[in-house]
């Protein structure tokens, strides 16, 4: 359904004249309303639809509103339900937000009154869906990182057995052959000697299959096209800012760029460069997300509007644990600067306080998945 341009509500009351002021309010504040004479109605209609906020009346015929709010949180436990009621069900208020209502607000309420509650409700449902959202990224990327940990043991397994068992027999082979070509050698040695050859090249060959093992697992990277990567996540990176009035853009390339790259993790990278701008820009800025091609490299660009990077700081921001705000630990500049490593790139900043920041990050540029 259309979640108007702050968001959707559910409004229920039984009183007509409520009903429709309410409705009418919110729908002049730019949200999405869908009006409900009674909770019955509002179930369904929750059912079929999704919704940022439910406001209700608390004392409705047949089901109340405390219980439209158990019936709400039984579908969604997320969703925040806003009570409306006068002073005397005020015990009833209690009641219902120890079962977990969101606000209340006391009949008659101001124009004001409303539009906050309704604000702040929104407001949390965008973070509970935002902590989901990295609840699910974080998760995948656990997996992954632990995928890439065991790709990374099975090379370095490969490549110590072959420092231990293939150079080591590769000197015995060769030192028995050049024995077996000195005439001084008895013949009664010559078949130990062969044996100890053949079985030098077994040794060998042990290695070269296991190496054949390795390079026959399915590697976590893929040759992606970084615009796809970009457009998956832009949801993502539009719900972070739906509530802070940022412009969002997306600047695409008109060509594929494909890259060989971990698509989960590098989902990670890409939404942690978002919100460091979105910390960084205030209300009315913009975020530009582009993608270009430059000398056979695939570039791409998160730039902001907003107060940029002091001098002093430009060298330390990628540093472990640095961070410029106060009483916080910064990890998420150098866990996107590991990720590009690990991708075989490169990452730069320019910034001008007050002005806005660049962070670019540039991958080996492939075509084609067979190069």
């Amino acid at each position: 359904m259309n979640k108007g341009k702050y968001g959707s509500v559910l409004v229920v009351d039984d009183e007509p004249a409520v009903l429709e002021s309410s409705s009418l309010l919110l729908k002049e504040y730019g949200y999405n309303v869908t009006s409900s004479s009674g909770a019955e109605d509002a179930i369904r209609t929750f059912q079929e639809n999704s919704f940022d906020v439910v406001l209700t009346d608390i004392v409705m015929p047949s089901v109340s509103g405390i219980d439209l709010l158990r019936q709400v949180h039984e579908l969604n436990p997320t969703t925040p339900v806003i009570l409306m009621t006068a002073y005397a069900d005020m015990e009833k208020v209690l009641d219902a937000i120890k079962i977990g209502a969101f606000d209340f607000i006391i009949k008659p309420f101001t124009a004001e009154l409303l539009v906050h509650s309704v604000e702040k409700a929104v407001h949390y449902n965008k973070l509970m869906l935002m902590e989901k959202d990295y609840k699910h990224l974080l998760e995948e990327y656990n997996q992954e990182i632990e995928t890439l940990v065991a790709e990374r043991t099975m090379g370095l397994m490969s490549l110590t057995l072959a420092d231990k068992i293939r150079n080591p027999a590769a000197v015995i082979g060769l030192t028995c052959r050049r024995m077996l070509e000195k005439e001084e050698v008895p013949e009664r040695l010559i078949p130990k000697i062969e044996g100890i050859i053949s079985e030098a090249e077994k040794l060998d060959n042990i290695v070269k299959d296991f190496q054949s093992l390795l390079k026959s697992r399915k590697s976590m990277f893929r040759y992606e096209d970084i615009n796809e990567v970009v457009d998956s996540i832009m949801p993502m990176i539009e719900n972070m800012v739906v509530n802070k009035r940022v412009e969002v853009s997306f600047n695409r390339f008109y060509n594929p760029l494909k890259v060989n790259i971990q698509k989960n993790l590098f989902q990670i990278a890409l939404s942690h460069l978002v919100k460091n701008s979105i910390d960084a820009i205030p209300e009315g800025g913009k975020i530009t997300v582009s993608t270009r091609e430059s000398d056979n490299t695939c570039v791409l660009e998160v730039s902001d509007t907003g107060h940029g990077i002091s001098p002093e700081d430009m060298d330390k921001i990628f540093n472990p644990l640095f961070s410029s705000k106060d009483k916080r630990f910064g990890m998420g500049l150098p866990l996107v600067k590991r990720i590009v490593t690990e991708h075989m790139g490169e990452i730069d900043v320019t910034s001008k306080p007050g002005e806005g920041t660049t962070f670019r990050i540039k991958l080996p540029l492939r075509w084609s998945q067979n190069i």
